[in-house]
């Protein structure tokens, strides 16, 4: 009963609410707009109704706003206000100025409400809203072309608060980063939203004045409307179809339906869903129609749709009711989405290895500190010890252990991507045979003694640039999860042949097109689950059963190299079938460069004078040790600004720089300030946890070799000899 009457109150031309706002209007209208033109006669009511409003609520938004200026101290927004909301009573009073200069005062009111407010407040205050509206009561009060001219006026404030952002430095500029970048997107917004609204209230007040005589030309837009809709229907590069809601049966389809799943009009048409085989889940299908009675629409509904040729793609898809031809029938609108998801799972892939990368790098740096005394001092005791002294026995176990430990530290190292690779010209044919005759591959052989292992490598294989000690690793890491397969017996093979890519790979279409090497292993084993299958790379993801060998970092270390070497991998498996890896790396026409000249430590031994400069005092006294048994004069300092001034009145044959060492300045800048005042200085670089960037610049500023930590007495003796006899 209370709702009828409140609807006959506002409704009822002859109750309540017409005969006070009739009254209102014959109070404050002029009296010569009840003889104007129909246009006229809406302006000067839309003018009314605004004023009215701001005169009479605008006290509820102005008081508040006045207190909270105060409290703040912003006068000049207090001034503002008030100016605005007195020139709104003006305006609604002065009835008898004309309505084009009431109009205009009322919209610049507005427009200088809005600009100062933007430079006052800034992003924080309304002052676009009220630019925005200034625009809107200039098309509404006064015309279109006028509207041009407001657009172009709101252009103009939004540029010179950019400048002002730019130059000016405002108080209320939070975040200044892209500050002015931010701004310019926001304002491009806003003036496209602002333009729309701005001119089409415009063009439908100034077609209201000819609504009545212009029917005909009311019927050729509409027509022209329909057009669009059908050029907007057919262009559009979503799917779009319209389907019967019983039978699924095709009435219409647009280009992007073709696009997307391959059939065009004469094929779809007339044709059901069925016919088509478009669902890949036919339950999905049967979920969309239930939304749909329920609600009438469905919106961004994932979807796998199987495109002709068997192809399937993913989609998002909405959908709503509407009635044709006396039938319901359902609107389509997809997106293709394939792409998208493989990028995304990229992406998330990329993260989580990010987050375990820096973890492991961190981890890393300390313990190939911790680990130098378990690789050093062996080899620094070997030395010294007759041959059969049975404590060569322990030493060599010792050494061993932590060289173990060492190859641990560096798969860490692999796995955040922030370790120094080596890269240069080789061939996998050579990294596989090199694993073949490995120790480690002897051990696998021995596990599993009852796989049998074929091998099919090209002759005449492509070259590749990476680094052999990562490959070597992802090789044998590859190897180990076939054998492991296999529990009983079976059949492994390694293949490599010369490949050639001249379109993008689903889910890698960075790829470029090109000639690549492929190297596969295939198993006959128990395969991979598909649930699995999207796990399998995730850092100590493993199936082994507790007690068996792994820690679950072994594809994740191949992933790492494989993106470290600009390549891509192909996974091919289901449970009981066996799994096929295919890893794509990019190809070059260069020849594997000579082998580097074989060293004894003998050759290596020397007595010029060497600076050791590390931040840690164990790896100083080794460092130190090392070099004085192989005949060199030592001097250790602490950090790099101490080298900097030993070298101020001594001087050193080369420097061994640690390239990160706290506080203080890194290895690289160490050499830089060195060069100023010995311009061929010679140094090598060593660190357990290096920045790639890092270390390349101060071999661009003249430094040698770069080590990794822990210190060995071979690594060092030959990066020292090789760089002194440079």
């Amino acid at each position: 009963m209370g709702q009828r009457r409140l609807d006959r109150f506002f409704t009822d031309p002859g109750g309540k609410f017409h005969r006070w706002a009739a009254a209102l209007e014959k109070r404050f209208l002029p009296s010569t707009v009840w003889n104007s033109d129909m246009l006229t006669f809406w302006r000067e009511r839309i003018l009314f109704v605004t004023c009215f409003i701001a005169a009479v609520l605008g006290p509820v938004v102005l008081i508040p706003s006045l207190i909270l200026c105060y409290v703040e101290g912003r006068w000049g927004v207090m001034i503002l206000d008030v100016f605005a909301y007195g020139m709104a009573v003006a305006i609604l009073l002065g009835r008898r100025i004309p309505l084009n200069i009431r109009a205009w005062l009322a919209c610049l009111v507005l427009y200088i409400l809005g600009v100062g407010l933007l430079f006052m407040l800034g992003s924080v205050g309304a002052g676009y809203i009220w630019l925005f509206g200034a625009s809107v009561m200039v098309g509404a009060l006064i015309g279109l072309r006028a509207s041009f001219f407001a657009l172009g006026m709101n252009f103009v404030a939004l540029s010179a608060v950019a400048l002002f952002i730019a130059f000016g430095q405002p108080e209320w500029l939070l975040d200044p980063t892209n500050a002015v970048e931010r701004w310019l997107v926001m304002s491009l917004n806003f003036i496209l939203l602002n333009t729309f609204v701005t001119l089409t209230t415009a063009m439908m007040l100034s077609g209201l004045q000819r609504a009545l005589s212009k029917e005909l030309e009311m019927s050729n837009s509409l027509r022209q409307s329909e057009e669009r809709f059908r050029a907007a229907f057919r262009t559009s590069p979503d799917s779009i179809a319209i389907s019967g809601l019983s039978d699924g049966r095709y009435v219409d389809i647009n280009n992007g339906f073709t696009a997307m799943l391959g059939y065009d009009r004469e094929t779809a048409i007339g044709r059901t869903f069925l016919d088509l085989k478009v669902w890949n889940d036919p339950e999905d299908r049967q979920t969309l129609v239930q939304e749909l009675k329920a609600k009438g629409v469905v919106n961004n509904m994932e979807v796998r749709l199987v495109a002709k040729g068997g192809i399937v793609k993913k989609g998002l898809m909405s959908a709503s009711l509407f009635d044709y031809h006396g039938a319901p029938h359902v609107l389509t609108i997809t997106r293709d989405v394939t792409a998208l998801k493989a990028t995304e799972q990229q992406l998330r892939q990329a993260r989580k290895m990010e987050t375990i990368g820096n973890l492991a790098a961190g981890v890393a740096h300390d313990l190939n500190n911790i680990l130098s005394g378990l690789v050093t001092y062996p080899d620094i005791l070997l030395l010294d010890l007759p041959e059969n002294s049975q404590l060569r026995e322990f030493l060599l176990i010792i050494k061993q252990s932590g060289e173990k430990a060492a190859a641990i530290v560096q798969d860490m190292l692999t796995l955040s991507r922030q370790g120094m690779a080596e890269k240069k010209v080789i061939n996998i044919n050579k990294i596989v045979d090199d694993y073949l005759h490995s120790p480690e591959y002897r051990q696998l052989r021995a596990d599993h003694p009852r796989v049998r292992l074929k091998v099919d490598l090209q002759e005449e294989l492509l070259n590749i640039k990476g680094s052999p000690v990562q490959l070597f690793k992802a090789l044998m890491n590859l190897l180990n999860n076939a054998f492991e397969a296999n529990l009983v017996d079976g059949a492994v093979e390694i293949s490599t042949r010369n490949g050639y890519l001249d379109q993008p790979r689903e889910g890698y279409e960075r790829i470029s097109e090109g000639e690549y090497v492929v190297l596969t292993v295939s198993d006959t084993g128990i395969g991979i689950g598909a649930e699995d299958l999207n796990k399998i790379f995730e850092p100590f993801f493993t199936k082994k059963k507790l007690g068996r060998s792994g820690t679950g970092l072994g594809m994740t270390l191949i992933w790492s190299a494989v993106k470290d070497h600009g390549g891509f991998l192909d996974i091919r498996s289901a449970e009981g079938m066996g799994s096929t890896f295919e890893i794509y790396f990019p190809a070059t026409r260069q020849e594997v460069s000579a082998k580097d000249p074989l060293f004894t430590l003998e050759d290596c031994r020397g007595t010029e004078s060497v600076l050791v400069v590390d931040d840690f005092p164990e790896q100083r006294d080794i460092a130190s040790m090392m070099l004085r048994k192989l005949g060199y004069t030592v001097a250790a300092v602490a950090s790099g600004e101490a080298a900097v001034e030993y070298l101020q009145d001594k001087k050193a044959d080369i420097l061994v720089l640690d390239m990160i060492m706290a506080p203080g300045i890194d290895g690289c800048e160490t050499y830089n300030r060195i060069l100023k005042d010995h311009p061929r200085q010679k140094a090598i670089i060593a660190s357990g946890f290096s920045e790639s960037e890092r270390v390349k610049e101060a071999q661009r500023l003249g430094a040698g070799e770069y080590i990794k930590k822990p210190y060995t007495m071979d690594k060092i003796a030959r990066a020292l000899r090789t760089e002194l006899d440079r």
